[in-house]
């Protein structure tokens, strides 16, 4: 996408967003279509179960809907991800799910990947992140968001963003190890 044209989506979110907080239907529905697929993928990401993740989805889009008047529209985006984040979060504490600690890390991207068994490996250890370093790898390297929205949604300052990722990344890469070193052994 050229720098004009991401200028112009960002406008027209913006004035979507407007439009959005004023109970323009039509705006809800461009916002909707906009950052559906985004805001399901980090429900999914961030609670590795479907029905949960559809469960919080439709919950985040909700829950944006009652508080729209609380929108700030040029940064409409982060406020979206953070009702996801934390509707994620109040999941999670209902389900009164155990995240285990571990001390793992990865060195790569898992959006590089093309193997479906990769990916799949991958999305199981993500799910075995601490909930603080699993939230901020998935915002970094499945959402592409710069460190300072991750700061920004997760209420955090900058420089604790990118601690977590890094170290999400290395409690990753030691959880895949066994994985990575099977796989060379057998090529």
């Amino acid at each position: 996408m050229k720098k004009g044209d991401e200028n112009s989506e960002q406008e027209r979110i913006i004035e979507a967003a407007k439009m959005f907080k004023d109970g323009d239907a039509e705006a809800f529905e461009f916002l909707y279509n906009r950052f559906k697929n985004m805001i399901y993928r980090l429900c999914f990401k961030m609670l590795g179960d479907e029905e949960l993740a559809k469960d919080c989805f439709h919950e985040s889009f909700l829950k944006a809907y009652e508080h729209r008047t609380d929108i700030k529209p040029e940064t409409f985006h982060n406020w979206l991800y953070t009702i996801a984040h934390n509707t994620c979060i109040n999941y999670l504490r209902k389900q009164k799910r155990q995240v285990k600690i571990g001390n793992d890390d990865y060195g790569f991207k898992p959006r590089g990947y093309l193997n479906i068994g990769m990916k799949e490996a991958i999305n199981e250890k993500i799910q075995l992140l601490p909930i603080l370093l699993r939230e901020a790898l998935i915002l970094r390297d499945y959402e592409d968001l710069t460190y300072e929205s991750i700061a920004e949604i997760l209420k955090i300052d900058k420089n604790t963003a990118l601690v977590r990722v890094h170290r999400a990344r290395l409690k990753l890469k030691e959880l895949l190890a066994p994985l990575v070193k099977e796989l060379n052994e057998s090529n």
